[in-house]
């Protein structure tokens, strides 16, 4: 009893929008999610605490920028367990960046006033739910789309089967789920018309994530809060051509939450362990991205696929050494 005394009193800390009018839940896009949303409370007993905090990946850097900009955070299904949409809005606001919080019940709400506030004040949006939050976190996005105006990044935890395609007005989005999951495990795709920086992050290798604790992962908060400080200072328009990611990710590396791929082009002798060290990714993911094997031979021209991130990070080292190579290699990468 205290806990939930403890977690209640936490969430009403958090920034909120205004009162906002709930929507009729017998209506909308939920009418097809109550067996998702039954799964998930029969499930939550036999889920555990938050997960081990994981090493920090290194590759995002921070960067020296003055933040602005809107994030809308959705909780799932039962809020009061989804403690950790709290937790990482506390820590957007915290960068000067306005956080709210709320049910994935009003979403219809807060993107009618999201619309407003944009309209007066234009400053990049940044849209993250969780579970049926997910869900709605793409729906408000649809919103958004259907006025003409952008979302800088949209990111979901471990939606359900049933979220929508991703909308042309995304310009950056970034999916986390357990592909084995029963409460989550939505593998939401591009839409049609959709031309953005996509990158979607397979867990379900990881050991201690879980779909109840996946938006309490310190390391993941930290990336997204990084991310979403840089929106102003981080163009969608990056330098190439954007490729979509899709990614399962080891049960022992650093997760890397890149945005997209960049295709590039193999130098005369270049082995994937060279373009690894050129351009700071790890091995095991050109590896995967690419569907080749670390030994394959690289022909001059030929097209690969790097992960990139969009916010600045200082330029590639031209060389690794044999030891940073051994280490690559002992940790799986």
């Amino acid at each position: 009893m205290n806990r939930l005394r403890s977690l209640t009193e936490r969430q009403m800390r958090v920034g909120r929008l205004s009162p906002v009018h709930l929507p009729n839940t017998r209506s909308g896009m939920f009418q097809a999610k109550q067996i998702a949303a039954v799964l998930i409370a029969a499930c939550l007993a036999s889920t555990g605490e938050a997960a081990t905090r994981l090493q920090p990946p290194g590759a995002a850097q921070n960067v020296t920028i003055q933040p602005s900009g809107r994030a809308y955070l959705f909780r799932g299904f039962i809020g009061v367990l989804d403690w950790g949409m709290d937790e990482l809005a506390q820590r957007i606001n915290g960068t000067g960046v306005t956080a709210t919080v709320n049910s994935y019940l009003v979403w219809r709400g807060v993107a009618d006033q999201a619309i407003g506030d944009y309209r007066r004040d234009p400053e990049p949006i940044a849209i993250i739910g969780h579970s049926l939050g997910g869900d709605a976190a793409v729906a408000f996005a649809e919103r958004l789309a259907a006025v003409g105006i952008p979302v800088s990044l949209l990111v979901t935890y471990d939606p359900t089967r049933f979220a929508s395609n991703l909308p042309p007005n995304v310009e950056r989005y970034i999916n986390l789920y357990r592909s084995h999951s029963v409460l989550g495990s939505g593998d939401v795709v591009q839409g049609r018309d959709f031309h953005g920086h996509y990158a979607s992050f397979d867990l379900k290798d990881r050991p201690g994530i879980y779909h109840t604790n996946m938006e309490k992962v310190r390391d993941i908060q930290d990336q997204l809060v990084s991310k979403i400080a840089a929106l102003a200072a981080t163009h969608a328009s990056a330098e190439g051509e954007a490729m979509p990611l899709r990614i399962d990710i080891p049960p022992t590396v650093s997760i890397e939450l890149w945005d997209s791929g960049m295709p590039v082009s193999a130098r005369a002798g270049e082995t994937l362990q060279s373009l690894a060290a050129r351009y700071q990714v790890p091995l095991w993911a050109l590896t995967q991205v690419n569907n080749l094997s670390e030994a394959s031979a690289l022909t001059k021209g030929e097209r690969v696929i790097v992960p990139r991130y969009l916010i600045p990070i200082p330029a590639p080292s031209p060389v690794v050494s044999r030891a940073a190579r051994r280490t690559d290699v002992d940790l799986g990468r």
